[in-house]
């Protein structure tokens, strides 16, 4: 049966029930819902953005760069705006993997401990696309938001140290170079996209516990990741289980190469954006171990959808 031209006006508009909405209104909807129950998500990078622009008015700031025979000291001055770009953006990434994690660990267990998951059963919302908006905003949105975020910091962190040499509260510390701060912009987008495929297994891990656990989700997420390793080396005397632990934790970094790159040597200081030309991203999106990763996340996702579906607590 074909839709009508009042059917899809009435679909079209944002008072439309539910069931009459397109999915990605409906998908749209509950991604908001995300940042309006977990503001954490989006408060915790502004406080960190907020305290590093604290830290660029009223912190002090000293740099030695020596003369070296390859490099220059207005070369070098270039190399520390780029290294001001991605040290800017650690505390971000770092406060933000936290979060997530928290969240994933809260987002289907606290629905079921407050009951509010009966009012969301009561609306034509599918599980499928209540559990898919989370993982939405963990592993699209979220990171998305936490890069451009990351991007605007450093740019307003040099906007106020450039104001303090202006003014000589400040040495010279950095030589603005347009194409060296794109390409440092670039090499930070993609290792984001990478984390994301990569980390991917491990977040979905952390949905179907909250969606199966009845209570100290972080507990019992955490607490097979740390006994499984010391039985298998009581019982076996091997620790194949902590190597697979260690792998999945790091291991990207290790396909990609980062032990290569050296930005910061003893007598100078390169462009963050050479490591572009080092790292081996080729390599990491050819890996088998990001793709069985992934495959294991869309059944983990399949999981806490199946699990959302049948347990409610009531």
């Amino acid at each position: 049966m074909s839709a009508t031209p009042a059917d899809l006006d009435s679909a079209a508009r944002p008072d439309a029930p539910a069931g009459a909405r397109r999915p990605a209104e409906v998908l749209l909807t509950l991604v908001r819902r995300e940042f309006w129950e977990h503001r954490a998500l989006w408060l915790a990078p502004l406080v960190i953005t907020g305290l590093l622009a604290l830290c660029a008015l009223i912190g002090r700031v000293h740099i030695d760069l020596d003369e070296s025979p390859d490099v220059s000291n207005d070369a070098q001055r270039v190399a520390v705006l780029t290294v001001i770009q991605w040290v800017l953006a650690m505390p971000l990434y770092v406060v933000v993997a936290f979060v997530v994690a928290f969240y994933l660990l809260d987002c289907l267990y606290a629905e079921r401990k407050d009951r509010s998951i009966l009012f969301w059963k009561s609306l034509p919302v599918s599980d499928g696309l209540t559990v898919g908006a989370k993982m939405l905003v963990a592993l699209v949105v979220v990171p998305l938001g936490v890069f451009a975020l990351a991007l605007v910091a450093g740019l307003l962190f040099s906007a106020i140290l450039g104001l303090r040499v202006a003014l000589g509260t400040l040495p010279p510390l950095f030589t603005w170079n347009t194409w060296e701060w794109l390409r440092t912009e670039v090499l930070m987008l993609l290792l984001t996209v990478l984390a994301v495929l990569w980390y991917a297994p491990l977040a979905a891990y952390l949905l179907v516990v909250s969606g199966w656990v009845r209570r100290a989700p972080i507990l019992l997420a955490t607490l097979p990741l740390v006994l499984a390793p010391i039985l298998e080396w009581v019982a076996f005397g091997s620790s194949h289980l902590l190597n697979f632990i260690n792998y999945r934790i790091n291991g990207i970094w290790w396909v990609l190469g980062v032990h290569r790159t050296h930005i910061i040597t003893k007598h100078a200081v390169y462009p963050v954006g050479n490591a572009l030309g080092v790292l081996d991203f080729g390599g990491a999106l050819r890996s088998i171990d990001l793709w069985l990763g992934l495959a294991v996340a869309a059944a983990l996702v399949y999981a806490a959808i199946r699990i959302r579906a049948y347990r409610d607590d009531t």
